[in-house]
C-alpha cells in the first residue's frame, strides 16, 4: 500500500472509532459494555500499527481529506495525536463502566 493509502485507512479506522464513542456517550453508562470497549481497542490497534509504520517509512506523508465538508491536510502527526485522543476517551469510558459496575 502507499502511505496516502495507509493514512486514509487509518483516518478511516479513527473516524469510525469518533462515531462509535459518540454513541456511546449518549447511552446510559450502564449499557456499555467490557466488549464494545475491547472491539474499540481493537480497531485502534490496528491504526496505531499503520500510524507507527508510516512514522517509520514515510513520517512527511499526508493527504487531503475532507472532514466535515472541509478539505483538511491530514498527517502522521495529526493522526498519532488522534490515536491518543480516542484511546483516552475509550480509558474514560471504561472508568465510567467501573463505576456503574461498583455501585
Amino acid at each position: 500500500m502507499t502511505p496516502e493509502t495507509d493514512l486514509r485507512t487509518a483516518m478511516a479506522y479513527l473516524t469510525d472509532l469518533d462515531g462509535e464513542l459518540e454513541e456511546r456517550r449518549a447511552l446510559p453508562v450502564a449499557r456499555m459494555r467490557s466488549v464494545a470497549c475491547d472491539d474499540m481497542l481493537y480497531q485502534l490497534e490496528h491504526a496505531r500499527q499503520l500510524v507507527a509504520s508510516l512514522e517509520q517509512q514515510a513520517a512527511n506523508a499526508s493527504c487531503m481529506s475532507c472532514d466535515k465538508g472541509c478539505e483538511v491536510l491530514l498527517d502522521v502527526p495529526k493522526l498519532r495525536a488522534w490515536c491518543r485522543s480516542i484511546e483516552a476517551q475509550i480509558a474514560s469510558i471504561r472508568c465510567d463502566e467501573i463505576s456503574a459496575a461498583a455501585a
